[in-house]
């Protein structure tokens, strides 16, 4: 695959859990979202064990400001987030609509997202103030101008004049290599779905997955991400598909962090990666919930996991494809805590440990296939 190849239009896929399609100009403005906010974060480094918190201040509530909310929610997430004392990124959005907390839940906009996340409206009470995931809302009728200390301040005109420097091209395309590679990830198959739930996050355990990836799967030619005709037809087929390319997205910025942790700690890359699985996974999860939540899908209720738990093997198998393949109401097994996810599905635990421990490869290949 060269260049001009890898770029891809892959948002154009994505319709309302309806069938509906989204307007032209909510499409335009993920992309210019995505674009910005990537460029905002790109020398944000937080890795394990630091006490930063991200905080963005969005200064108006038009409908591109709402989607550069969303892409910093699905793009900002840590290495350093524990579920335990919630530290993740903080997003102010300053708005005097009423409605406000109606309209983001818009499904262009951040969706099921709030329903989860610790939100507070005006000083209110936050909801959720509990939350399992790394993202917290907060919603303010006027912004004072104070600059917390390390806060990023998004406006539109900053949004515009960022758009007014740079080509259509890097900002309506995407360069979809990593998301491809991801993608190749799951046909590892037995590599990964025969290792042991035991000492799950300890790097030795994937050394021999990790190297049939390296040398056959990643070493092989890159294709397309988007196959029009499955895309076209199967809206779950295009989430999963995203779902690799917001994971992406956040590669450098994980990477960046292992590299601040070995420094910090005086040991080798490899060994850093290897000590900041488990904190690099609880962060991946967390990013794949909040992305999940804006993507329309739901965690199970009490009745469906009363139903998972009397099923058993195929039967139980297709009972949650089932649930995530429902177009109108697509629901997830995995959608809950780090903590819960041990108990209740530990088996996907792997694919994240392994996702993080295959980064270094994945960017390496990156820098031979330019």
């Amino acid at each position: 695959m060269s260049n001009l190849m890898c770029k891809e239009k892959p948002f154009e896929y994505l319709t309302r859990k309806n069938g509906d399609k989204f307007s032209a100009d909510t499409i335009n403005n993920w992309y210019v979202a995505r674009a910005y906010v990537l460029e905002k974060l790109k020398d944000v480094v937080i890795g394990q064990g630091s006490k930063q918190r991200l905080q963005v201040v969005i200064t108006n509530d038009s409908p591109l400001m709402l989607c550069v909310a969303r892409q910093v929610a699905l793009s900002a997430h840590y290495a350093n987030f524990d579920e335990t004392h919630p530290n993740g990124t903080l997003i102010t959005i300053v708005s005097q609509n009423k409605e406000i907390v109606e309209e983001l839940k818009k499904e262009e906009y951040l969706c099921n997202l709030l329903s989860y996340c610790k939100l507070t409206v005006n000083g209110s009470e936050p909801t959720n103030a509990n939350t399992y995931t790394d993202i917290e809302i907060c919603v303010v009728e006027e912004w004072s101008g104070n600059v917390p200390e390390g806060a990023i301040i998004m406006t539109e005109d900053d949004v515009n004049s960022f758009f007014g420097t740079k080509k259509e091209d890097d900002i309506f395309c995407i360069d979809t290599r990593k998301a491809v590679m991801i993608h190749r990830m799951y046909s590892l198959g037995s590599w990964i779905d025969n290792l042991p739930a035991e000492d799950i996050h300890s790097a030795q355990r994937y050394a021999t997955a990790l190297n049939v990836f390296q040398r056959t799967l990643l070493r092989k030619p890159l294709t397309q991400l988007v196959d029009d005709k499955k895309w076209a037809s199967d809206l779950t087929t295009v989430k999963n598909g995203l779902s690799n390319v917001f994971c992406a997205d956040c590669f450098e910025s994980r990477a960046a962090g292992v590299a601040q942790y070995a420094k910090a700690q005086g040991i080798t890359d490899e060994e850093a990666w290897a000590e900041c699985v488990e904190a690099l996974s609880i962060s991946e999860h967390s990013r794949w919930v909040v992305e999940k939540l804006i993507m329309g899908y739901r965690p199970l209720s009490e009745k469906e996991r009363i139903n998972i738990e009397c099923m058993f093997g195929k039967e139980r198998a297709q009972y949650r494809n089932q649930l995530k393949k429902n177009a109108q109401d697509p629901a997830h097994i995995d959608l809950c805590s780090f903590a819960n996810l041990r108990r209740i599905n530990p088996f996907d635990m792997k694919y994240d440990s392994f996702l993080m421990l295959a980064i270094p490869g994945i960017l390496e290949r990156l820098k031979t296939n330019k």
